[in-house]
């Protein structure tokens, strides 16, 4: 085979990677953010029994659990990445989590307790960058601060067991994976 021959091969290859990565992004706006118009990004109908959500923990394992629970509840599977202190409040912990979750292609992420600060903001948008290219979208359950750029994930999730109007978080999470909309700020309850 030709130098030339393999050269467009190459050209080729790469055209098509570049093309199915940019078919999972939409345009200014996140994976599985839906509000008011219909989905850019085709998705099959998965079923929650289906569906394979990656949920990195915090440091609230206890509410972590009522929100797994919850999921599991709904027979949907769930992925757990136990949050780790250890280094930078844990911060390389959950992003290393996100990645290797995006790496299973999982099809949503859930991180709870989503703290970004100064020091860890650019890892964190590389992180999530790389979710949203991988067109899986991304929830933060709890956070304490949220992303400047809001194409980075497609709704903030706020539990309240107590509101009555509140939607079941796995309810909440189906949604967003069928990206049928919804808001960016869910108050969700991890109550049956």
């Amino acid at each position: 085979m030709s130098h030339r021959i393999r050269a467009v091969i190459s050209a080729v290859i790469c055209a098509m990677t570049v093309l199915s990565l940019s078919a999972c992004t939409p345009v200014n706006r996140a994976v599985g953010d839906t509000q008011d118009t219909t989905s850019e990004v085709a998705h099959d109908s998965v079923h929650a029994s289906d569906a394979e959500v990656g949920f990195v923990g915090s440091e609230d394992s206890a509410a972590d659990k009522l929100a797994i629970d919850a999921l599991v509840d709904a027979d949907i599977n769930v992925y757990y990445a136990a949050f780790n202190a250890a280094d930078d409040g844990g911060a390389s912990t959950a992003q290393q989590s996100v990645t290797d979750f995006v790496a299973r292609s999982v099809d949503f992420i859930v991180i709870s307790g989503f703290n970004i600060t100064d020091t860890n903001r650019d890892a964190w948008v590389q992180t999530l960058t790389n979710a949203r290219e991988a067109g899986i979208p991304v929830a933060l359950l709890n956070p304490n601060n949220l992303p400047d750029d809001n194409v980075l994930y497609a709704a903030a999730l706020t539990v309240n067991d107590r509101d009555a109007n509140a939607s079941r978080i796995s309810d909440a999470v189906m949604t967003i994976i069928h990206d049928e909309p919804h808001e960016r700020s869910i108050v969700v309850s991890t109550v049956s």
